[in-house]
């Protein structure tokens, strides 16, 4: 019998995936962390986790949609590359008047992660013959 790990492409992707979804979850974690850190205020804190959580309603079903109509492929790795692109802002952080920025970088990635994702679960069932699973 053998198993999906035995397909390079897939182990590829699942171990790229495991590491994008460590980053983001890690991210989850490290924002609401430093907004209370920098600005002491529960509400800038709840502003942002909400600005993390709010795309997965609001984009998920439209990320299907469209990611239903790309090459997948391509859409994975540009929405990557976009991630990086988005993260980089937040190094700029430095104070509690630079929240705006924390807010807006978290809901633009929290936006091409449901892109990520959606692609990714759509092309993993893809890179393992029938019957392998």
């Amino acid at each position: 019998m053998t198993t999906p790990l035995r397909h390079r492409d897939f182990v590829l992707l699942w171990t790229a995936g495991l590491i994008s979804m460590t980053g983001n979850w890690m991210l989850l974690v490290a924002v609401p962390v430093t907004v209370l850190t920098v600005t002491g205020s529960s509400t800038a804190t709840a502003a942002a986790v909400a600005a993390g959580l709010v795309p997965r309603i609001l984009v998920a079903p439209l990320a299907g949609v469209y990611v239903d109509r790309w090459d997948r492929r391509r859409a994975l790795v540009w929405a990557n590359v976009l991630q990086v692109g988005l993260v980089l802002p937040l190094a700029l952080v430095d104070d509690a008047g630079d929240m705006w920025i924390v807010i807006g970088s978290t809901f633009a990635m929290g936006c091409v992660a449901q892109v990520v994702s959606t692609a990714e679960n759509a092309l993993l069932p893809t890179l393992v013959p029938g019957g392998e699973t």
